[in-house]
C-alpha cells in the first residue's frame, strides 16, 4: 500500500515536472475574464477549439515569413456570433491564446469612430495615436487595459479599405521572444 502511495505521488511530481517543461516559455497565463468575440485570452487551445466547434470553422494559417509568432489560425466567423466581423485570425503561444485580430464588414470612419467609441465606455480608457505626420494611409489608436493591449487600425488601401480590433494579451511579447 505505502509503495503503491509512493508511485502515485511519484507520478504526480513527474506529471508536473513534464507539464513545466513543455511549450517552451512554461508556465500557464492568466485566462482573461472579459471574452473577445466570444474567446478568452489565455485560453488553452484545446478547451477553444471543443467549446467552439459548432459554432465556427477555422483552418490552419501559415506563419509570417519574418518570425514566428505563434499556431495561426483563421476563423471564419466570431464564437459569439456577432454579425459586424467578416473574419478572425487568433494566435496560440505555448498552446494558449494570447492574440484575436478581427476584421471588420464595415470599414469605413463611421465604423473606426464607433469602435473607438465603444472601446473607451467599455473599458473605460481613452487610446494613444500617432498625431497624424507619420499616418498618411491608415489611422491608429492603441488602448492599454488591464490584462491586454488593445490595437483598433483602419488602412486605406485598394481594392478595399481594411478596419481591424487586434486583442493582445499582455504575456503574448513574452513568449515569443
Amino acid at each position: 500500500m505505502i509503495a503503491r502511495n509512493r508511485s502515485i505521488v511519484a507520478l504526480a511530481v513527474l506529471l508536473v515536472l513534464l507539464s513545466s517543461c513543455s511549450g517552451g516559455s512554461g508556465g500557464a497565463v492568466e485566462v482573461l475574464e472579459d471574452p473577445v468575440y466570444g474567446f478568452y485570452l489565455g485560453e488553452k487551445s484545446g478547451d477553444l477549439f471543443e467549446r467552439v466547434q459548432y459554432k465556427t470553422s477555422w483552418t490552419r494559417a501559415e506563419n509570417p515569413r519574418t518570425s514566428y509568432r505563434g499556431e495561426i489560425y483563421e476563423f471564419s466567423r466570431p464564437a459569439d456570433g456577432s454579425r459586424e466581423i467578416s473574419r478572425l485570425r487568433l494566435t496560440f503561444v505555448d498552446d494558449m491564446l494570447m492574440e484575436v485580430v478581427a476584421y471588420m464588414r464595415s470599414t469605413n470612419i463611421s465604423k473606426l469612430n464607433l469602435l473607438k467609441h465603444r472601446i473607451e465606455e467599455d473599458y473605460g480608457v481613452q487610446p494613444t495615436s500617432p498625431d497624424g505626420t507619420t499616418e498618411m494611409a491608415y489611422k491608429t489608436y492603441w488602448f492599454k487595459v488591464p490584462g491586454m493591449s488593445i490595437t483598433l487600425r483602419r488602412i486605406t488601401k485598394k481594392p478595399e479599405n481594411e478596419l481591424y480590433i487586434q486583442y493582445m494579451h499582455d504575456e503574448f511579447h513574452r513568449r515569443i521572444k
